[in-house]
């Protein structure tokens, strides 16, 4: 599980970008984020940041745009990695096709 604030998300690799409509998906009733497979590892990252931002803009009833938070996973994803931070623990709950 991921944790976002206060909330427990189980994080599945599962389907490619065309049959989800995207790198990844925030699903709030299922309390489920969805990435797509086959993405590299920065690709994957940026993408969990992504949906990172979707669900913090979906708890806190923030409004963002989608636009801005695609700029936000941009910049924050930037940020990390040029300053050495690794984000792999993040996967470490991943299920791949959804199986645990």
């Amino acid at each position: 599980m991921l944790k976002i604030l206060g909330y427990n998300y189980k994080l599945v690799e599962d389907g490619d970008q065309h049959s989800i409509g995207a790198l990844g998906r925030f699903h709030a009733g299922e309390q489920l984020i969805q990435l797509a497979e086959g993405l590299g590892p920065e690709q994957r990252a940026s993408t969990l940041i992504h949906e990172i931002l979707e669900a913090a803009n979906y708890i806190l009833s923030i409004g963002l745009e989608h636009k801005h938070v695609t700029l936000l996973e941009v910049i924050i994803f930037h940020v990390l990695t040029s300053n050495g931070v690794d984000l792999s623990p993040l996967f470490s709950e991943l299920d791949v096709k959804g199986e645990p």
